[in-house]
């Protein structure tokens, strides 16, 4: 039987595994986009807009595959989006490094499930 998404009263005893992978398009409740700019063994690194200004952020796995979803959305577009975004409302040096680093990749890349 699947936990229910809205429980927040028991316990996981396995740890959540990141099943994403560096350029995926990831998308939150509120349907604001991010994309995977880093990802360890225990946590990853997003890009995303935060208090109005572009940063570049570190979430463990539990926060992101409860705060995050699989996003159906184009590569390509949401790094534009989110440059966009950045020259509007500011961006953090890692936040510009991170999304230059991925549009040099000059590729989308493969698009994984957040659930495995």
């Amino acid at each position: 039987m699947a936990k229910d998404p809205t429980d927040y009263s028991t316990v996981d005893f396995i740890a959540p595994t990141l099943h994403v992978t560096c350029g995926q398009v990831l998308m939150d409740r509120q349907r604001h986009i991010a994309i995977v700019a880093k990802k360890g063994r225990t946590c990853a690194h997003l890009v995303r807009v935060k208090s109005g200004v572009l940063k570049l952020t570190r979430l463990s796995a539990k926060e992101l595959v409860e705060e995050w979803s699989d996003a159906d959305y184009p590569f390509d577009r949401a790094v534009a989006k989110l440059l966009d975004l950045g020259k509007q409302h500011g961006m953090t040096d890692g936040a510009r490094r991170a999304l230059e680093e991925l549009t040099r990749s000059g590729r989308e890349p493969v698009q994984q499930s957040l659930f495995g």
